[in-house]
């Protein structure tokens, strides 16, 4: 009820409303005041100009309270008639924003607000309980992110449209980031529309975003090309498109688990239940050396680690920072390749981890396919010549001219007529086969690993990296196709997997199945010898998260930056802090 309470506080020059960057400075007449943010427009040459004395500035908040010619501070009296709210009941009005924005504090006591989901356990009796704790999280992480990314639309967005080697449109476009947690990644499915004009119908398609440019512009890849409004640019409406895919293979895989006795080996079953087991030891040769052709000398701790887990039913690896994971991840894929068990099945839960993970494995010499969901498929890739769509591409024998010809044809025309795609469909899925079969080595995402095009093979050897960072049920998903030696491989010590919604992170969804593990005993299998920063900098997580075991593989002399004009404050520290008070 202050003279300005229906004032909207903005800056005067950028329109900014974040209160914790305005403030005020007096005009000419004394009780004018100009409200301007900090950053950047206090700043600004043409603002110096205005005869305002911009050293005079304050902010609107000042010792965690609006300035009081702002916002009246309350008498005791009406301070003893308020309400009094805990932190908690706010963080709980403001989850339940998301979903109702009107929601007031009298729905905090309505019935099944509150009502918290089963948490996880350490053990489970058998996989029905596991299944019975694990699916109505899933369903709730499935139902927030449907919620936010459906509440993602965006109007008058300005397009330009381009046309891909392919001949597909592509229709450019800046997607405005809001302050939520959302963030587009290519691979993610829009709508494009257009609510017509007198020269143009309504129109929409549905598109794969293929890259994310530097400027924040969005690049869509139409599915069709009929009909595209390229001669409009303003006026069009996006969409998220969600997908249920993820969530479903997770549910599945947690059925499958529960029903398909063959879906892992006894010993794996019991364990991941967190059932009494006999140790079991792996019985095959081991190799004389335990290095791979192609990849660097390991050192003793990666050798150790790559002896133990060739032995072993069940192995964790812990690799803290720059100890050469991915190393020693491929040198292990490497001998079990050569072990003749069949194919291994490596994943993780990231995109760029199952890059990296299939290029270091093919300098080995083994025949790596690496298994891309088809909305991927436009999205370039440092893998390209190893992606299972690359290969039936370029595969080049005389069986396979028809299948070249067919692909030539849809891409010049778009489309095929209904018996070419049939033929064409056949020999596509029968030439995927083909180059699957023969490969050593699969490499796919966690939930890529429930492609339909996997579900005839069967992966007795399964290595999972980042597994720390995957959930327990997508981890679920590559080793229900019959695993009987799985490798764990991540830091429970680094980032977690990351969950949207936060009654389902308190109920434990949030922890790994790696980090159950370690909780149920299984001791992890540490690599100790760091070769990514100055040794000054890796003494503080040695010392703070391992126990100080983590070794130098790289001398100071080696990590110095020569010709660098910054002033450090401390020269031969390669490290400060640099404090930024915000006013919060």
């Amino acid at each position: 009820d202050s003279p300005l309470g229906e004032t909207i506080l903005e800056c005067y020059n950028c329109g900014c409303r974040n209160v914790f960057l305005l403030g005020f400075i007096s005009a000419k007449t004394e009780s004018v005041v100009v409200l301007l943010c900090r950053e950047p427009c206090l700043n600004v040459n043409a603002l110096k100009d205005m005869n305002w004395d911009l050293s005079q500035w304050c902010p609107l908040i000042d010792d965690r309270c609006f300035l009081q010619w702002l916002v009246k501070i309350p008498s005791e009296q009406e301070q003893l008639r308020a309400r009094q709210i805990s932190a908690q009941q706010i963080n709980k009005v403001e989850e339940l924003w998301k979903t109702n924005p009107d929601a007031s504090f009298e729905d905090l006591e309505k019935p099944g607000v509150d009502d918290e989901p089963q948490p996880v356990a350490l053990k489970y009796e058998d996989a029905y309980q596991y299944q019975n704790v694990f699916a109505p999280l899933i369903k709730l992480e499935a139902d927030y992110d449907k919620m936010m990314k459906e509440s993602q639309s965006k109007d008058n967005v300005t397009v330009r449209w381009d046309i891909g080697l392919n001949k597909k449109r592509i229709a450019y476009f800046v997607f405005p980031k809001e302050d939520n947690e959302l963030r587009l990644v290519p691979g993610d499915e829009l709508r494009l529309r257009y609510s017509g004009d007198a020269a143009h119908p309504v129109w929409q398609a549905v598109g794969h975003v293929i890259k994310l440019t530097a400027q924040e512009e969005v690049a869509l890849e139409l599915r069709a090309s009929q009909g595209v409004p390229i001669d409009v640019n303003h006026g069009f409406s996006v969409d998220f498109v969600w997908k249920s895919t993820s969530f479903d293979r997770m549910q599945g895989a947690m059925k499958t688990f529960a029903v398909d006795e063959t879906s892992v080996s006894g010993y794996i079953y019991h364990h991941l239940l967190g059932h009494e087991v006999e140790v079991q030891m792996v019985r095959n040769t081991l190799p004389r050396r335990f290095g791979a052709p192609g990849l660097p000398e390991l050192n003793a701790s990666q050798v150790f680690a790559v002896k133990s887990v060739l032995q072993k039913p069940i192995s964790l690896i812990q690799g803290p920072p720059g100890t050469g994971k991915t190393v020693t991840s491929a040198a292990i894929v490497y001998h079990m390749a050569k072990q003749g068990q069949g194919q291994v099945l490596v994943c993780a839960p990231s995109n760029v981890a199952v890059d990296q993970l299939a290029e270091k494995i093919s300098t080995t010499g083994l025949k790596v396919v690496r298994l891309c969901a088809k909305s991927r498929e436009a999205v370039s890739s440092p893998v390209e010549h190893l992606t299972l769509h690359y290969q039936v591409r370029h595969l080049d024998t005389s069986e396979k001219s028809e299948l070249h010809k067919l692909q030539q044809l849809k891409d010049e025309q778009g489309e095929l007529s209904s018996s070419d795609e049939k033929k064409y469909k056949a020999l596509k899925r029968a030439t995927e086969r083909e180059i699957s079969q023969s490969a050593d080595v699969i490499c796919c995402t966690c939930v890529g690993a429930g492609d339909p095009r996997l579900a005839n093979f069967r992966f007795r050897q399964v290595l999972i990296d980042e597994s720390t960072q995957a959930t327990e049920p997508e981890c679920l998903i590559p080793l229900v196709l019959g695993v009987k030696q799985v490798v764990l491989v991540g830091d429970h010590c680094q980032l977690g997997p990351v969950i949207m919604c936060k009654k389902a992170a308190r109920a434990g969804l949030a922890q790994s199945l790696f980090e159950r593990l370690v909780l149920l005993g299984v001791k992890p299998i540490r690599l100790q010898v760091q070769y990514r920063m100055h040794p000054c900098l890796s003494e503080f997580p040695s010392n703070s998260f391992y126990e100080g075991t983590l070794q130098n593989g790289v001398t100071i002399n080696e990590r110095q930056s020569s010709g660098i004009d910054f002033p450090w404050p401390v020269p031969n520290r390669p490290m400060f802090f640099y404090v930024q008070v915000l006013d919060l």
